[in-house]
């Protein structure tokens, strides 16, 4: 029997991410702070939730023992989430859980799944995104702007860096830039066939994203995002 395979997946775009946490800002700004300290510091949404006021109130660096390994970690905060986390734990107890729910309670896993899928439907984002897709997408940046995947394995404890690279979806990134730039009957520079890769890679991935919009319902846009299948499968 055929099971539907639904991978958690980055968001690769910084322009989605700045949507995202302008959405959350406006809405719910506790799940900001969660969104905004999950992408920066590649922690699982576990340990992020299992923080308190005084792990993170006025501190440089963050301490923790992750629920998972079981090992300690420590990492600096950036300037603009230190300042960010000191607003929010301004007015609380430095004893009290730094996200509370509803009821009062330390915040479940659940509503924050919640929340980040309801995020991504009211922007348009029709990418599979779960808890795990600010650990990733905090991993799939590191390794854009660093290309040091050992590195990254040592922040995320993986036992291998292809293990690493498959988590963050760089793997399935380069198995994709391999299928659409093999040149069997072009004679194609390889400075022509980068360039060529990537504006195949961004058509795709606008064709991927309008196609998940109608496929899940999109109406408000639905005759532009016709044309712009039109043009691209015109190209």
């Amino acid at each position: 029997m055929d099971r539907k395979i639904n991978v958690v997946e980055p968001i690769r775009s910084k322009d989605d991410l700045k949507l995202l946490l302008d959405w959350f800002r406006t809405y719910y700004p506790k799940y900001a702070v969660i969104f905004l300290l999950g992408i920066s510091s590649g922690l699982r949404i576990s340990d992020i939730l299992n923080l308190n006021v005084k792990d993170v109130y006025e501190k440089d660096f963050v301490t923790i023992r992750e629920q998972k390994t079981e090992k300690y970690k420590q990492f600096p905060l950036r300037e603009d989430v230190k300042k960010v986390l000191n607003e929010y734990c301004k007015n609380k107890d430095l004893n009290e859980p730094l996200f509370r729910g509803w009821k009062g309670a330390r915040l479940d896993r659940s509503q924050v799944y919640r929340l980040i899928n309801r995020a991504c439907e009211e922007n348009q984002l029709y990418i599979n995104v779960g808890t795990h897709t600010m650990r990733k997408t905090f991993g799939y940046h590191h390794y854009r702007q660093f290309h040091d995947i050992t590195l990254l394995q040592t922040i995320f404890n993986h036992s291998s860096p292809q293990v690493t690279k498959r988590y963050i979806g760089i793997t399935q990134d380069e198995v994709n830039e391999s299928y659409i730039s093999l040149d069997l009957f072009n004679k194609n520079t390889p400075e022509e066939l980068k360039k060529l890769c990537k504006s195949r890679i961004r058509a795709r991935r606008v064709e991927s994203y309008i196609k998940n919009y109608l496929k899940n319902g999109g109406q408000r846009h639905k005759e532009f995002a016709l044309d712009i299948l039109d043009i691209l499968h015109n190209c």
